[in-house]
């Protein structure tokens, strides 16, 4: 397997991987609303779920790097990380400080809208020799 098809190989997971990570962020919300609109129950669900797919981000950033694909798209998964760490951190301090607690929707909106700024470059532009001008 010669440098380019592991690049290839790299930019096919990278983009599954952050179609997975955006498909779970926005789920994740959703077991949000089933928890606060049909059942309390939901909320072991709500707070289980992002242990599936927290760390996507970490290895989106390490397959970014190995495609070669532009460093904007390895700091936006680093950001993602950097938001998904906060999502922990305001649910978890939440009951010791109570104003985390408003910050942890804010940042899951953030976290949606700087899932869907990684797929566009990748949605929009998919030249013949595989590289993403972005």
């Amino acid at each position: 397997m010669g440098d380019s098809s592991y690049r290839r190989m790299a930019r096919i997971c990278f983009m599954a991987l952050a179609w997975l990570f955006t498909v779970s962020v926005a789920l994740q919300v959703f077991l949000a609303g089933l928890a606060l609109f049909v059942s309390p129950d939901n909320w072991l669900l709500h707070a289980n779920f992002p242990r599936y797919f927290s760390l996507l981000p970490l290895v989106m950033a390490g397959l970014a790097w190995t495609a070669r694909l532009p460093g904007k798209l390895i700091r936006r998964s680093l950001g993602l990380l950097g938001m998904t760490i906060g999502m922990f951190l305001t649910a978890l301090l939440s009951s010791r400080i109570g104003v985390l607690s408003a910050l942890h929707p804010v940042i899951a909106i953030m976290l949606f809208w700087s899932s869907t700024l990684i797929l566009r470059p990748l949605r929009d532009h998919r030249p013949k020799n595989g590289t993403i001008n972005h």
